[in-house]
């Protein structure tokens, strides 16, 4: 347990170089080809990143007030076990589809909208999800991500004793596939939540500097 927890922190630190590199380049995707350096440091920010490792520390923090899974207690001890297996879930999910993505050549990253409603922004959000864009430019259904979500659920069921049963299965890949919306939308309104966080620290600034003139 303390090896492997060890390694987690080690692999977190070596992500530090990974997540500046990636910022340098964090312009929305348009187009063009997903060249094999481009999906090397793809995998690197959503493995290692560490704004990703600390969002997976707060969601392993609200499945551990749940008791979820039920086969680790409260303790300490089992918030690192919890936080150490969900690591490892997204290592053997992204690394699969980091290999597959090499073989089909399909390309997952989320492409912002070009709409300026709200639905259509939305709307590209959830079906950014479930579909990836060929070489070619033609989209089509992500296999990518169904098959690297569904690798990762079936070799790791066995840690909390979860039975292998086609309904499970399916459920799991619908939670990915939600969660998948839920990064999407956070890519898509981050920017103007941003902005509009930004406008009103500013107004607030500015009205307490206004009442503290004499």
């Amino acid at each position: 347990m303390a090896t492997q927890t060890a390694l987690v922190l080690l692999l977190s630190v070596l992500g530090v170089s990974s997540e500046v590199a990636q910022a340098q380049s964090a312009e929305p995707v348009t187009g063009g080809s997903f060249t094999l350096s481009e999906r090397w440091s793809h995998y690197l920010h959503r493995t290692l990143g560490p704004t990703r490792l600390g969002v997976l520390a707060a969601e392993t923090a609200v499945d551990h007030g749940f008791g979820e899974p039920g086969c680790w207690d409260a303790s300490a001890g089992s918030y690192l076990q919890r936080y150490a297996r969900a690591f490892d879930r997204r290592l053997i999910r992204n690394t699969t589809e980091f290999l597959t993505g090499i073989m089909t050549g399909e390309d997952l990253r989320y492409r912002k909208s070009r709409s300026h409603s709200i639905g259509g922004r939305v709307w590209n959000a959830v079906r950014g999800s479930m579909v990836a864009q060929m070489p070619d430019g033609r989209n089509r259904l992500g296999y990518t991500r169904f098959c690297a979500s569904a690798t990762a659920e079936l070799t790791t069921a066995h840690w909390t004793g979860q039975a292998i049963q086609m309904r499970w299965i399916f459920q799991s890949l619908g939670w990915s596939a939600l969660d998948q919306v839920e990064t999407n939308l956070l890519n898509e309104f981050g920017p103007d939540m941003r902005r509009v966080a930004g406008r009103l620290r500013d107004a607030a600034l500015t009205r307490t500097g206004h009442h503290r003139q004499p």
